[in-house]
């Protein structure tokens, strides 16, 4: 139901490994290792453990399709969720700014990756549990080392555990509801000289919100039918509130990065045009689109969205200011004209 109920779960069962090693290490060793193996497979969209455990609701996908003439020489997939984020003390601005503030200079940028260190860090503290098996009391005076190492899991599971039981839902207008309209927008202007060899899908996906549920069922559907040779893969999320970007690296854990052909595109669409001087390149420190789900299965793809330079994210994000009055509706404007000219630019590359 909440990517927050999993999130508090897998660090809420490190943590629980890192307090009980002194007296039960064979324990605490399964629990780490369950804990940082789960989460890994859950981020990379490998598998699912831990989260089977979780209630799970229905949710749906709404597709829309400009067919080809004939079997498509290119498909592109349009992403745009139509769930709306819970909110909690992680997303306000005090929480937020202080985080950008205290964020590492470049050779420590990995630092910012939050949910990555408390995954790794799960399986260092196996180690720890590993040695206590061997050395049991010895290893005592290590215990301020292991609960320093502990850190990020511990602020893992407090930070969504809080989200969790404060349980409120924002309205969601940037994320993702600025994608959402955007998709009928492209959908009337591609179709006016749209390539008849190329098929257009729009799709507003469910339960991004809950760990990108809606894209990853998509992709498990068309795994056999959408060729990943001609199928290329388009996320809006987040489409005004900040500058535009294209996210160049997807995932919190194991990031995988966008093809350099699509990198590529969207770059010749800035040189174009110095009215998109703004947008370039940017890595999500922490979460990620329903482009990743894509990109898992091997697919090319890429999204868009908009970032504050100031604060990282984009402005309201998960707060309950999220609002139809607190977008910018220019950026919106301007965001659709982008993705506009970045879909005919992917035509030029891939059709010639």
């Amino acid at each position: 139901e909440s990517l927050y109920q999993m999130m508090a779960l897998h660090f809420g069962v490190g943590s629980l490994g890192t307090l009980i090693s002194p007296i039960a290490p064979h324990v605490a060793f399964a629990l780490h290792l369950l804990a940082g193996g789960s989460y890994f497979l859950d981020s990379t969209k490998r598998a699912h453990v831990l989260r089977r455990l979780l209630p799970h609701r229905e949710s749906h996908n709404v597709v829309a399709t400009l067919p080809s003439d004939g079997e498509p020489a290119l498909r592109i997939v349009f992403l745009a969720h139509l769930d709306a984020a819970f909110t909690g003390m992680l997303f306000e601005p005090r929480t937020v700014e202080r985080f950008e503030k205290l964020a590492p200079p470049h050779p420590l940028s990995f630092l910012r990756r939050g949910l990555a260190l408390a995954t790794y860090s799960q399986f260092a503290l196996a180690g720890f549990d590993l040695l206590r098996m061997v050395l049991g009391p010895l290893t005592l005076p290590l215990r301020p080392l292991e609960h320093a190492i502990g850190v990020p899991g511990y602020i893992a599971f407090l930070s969504n555990l809080q989200v969790v039981l404060e349980d409120q839902v924002v309205p969601g207008a940037n994320d993702d509801l600025t994608g959402v309209v955007a998709l009928p927008v492209l959908a009337a202007r591609l179709a006016e000289g749209k390539p008849p060899e190329v098929e257009l899908v729009f799709v507003a996906t469910g339960c991004e919100e809950a760990g990108t549920g809606g894209a990853l069922a998509l992709a498990a559907r068309h795994a056999e039918d959408w060729d990943r040779g001609r199928t290329v893969i388009v996320g809006l999320d987040s489409l005004s509130n900040g500058e535009l970007r294209f996210f160049d690296k997807e995932g919190e854990v194991g990031q995988r990065e966008c093809a350099r052909w699509l990198i590529t595109a969207a770059e010749r669409v800035v040189d174009a045009d110095p009215h998109y001087d703004e947008v370039r390149g940017f890595t999500i420190p922490v979460g990620g689109t329903d482009v990743g789900a894509f990109l898992a299965r091997g697919y090319d793809g890429m999204c868009l969205g908009c970032i504050d330079p100031e604060i990282g994210s984009p402005r309201h994000y998960h707060l309950p200011e999220d609002t139809p009055e607190n977008l910018d509706w220019d950026k919106l404007a301007f965001s659709i004209d982008f993705a506009d000219a970045f879909v005919r630019e992917i035509w030029r590359a891939r059709l010639g």
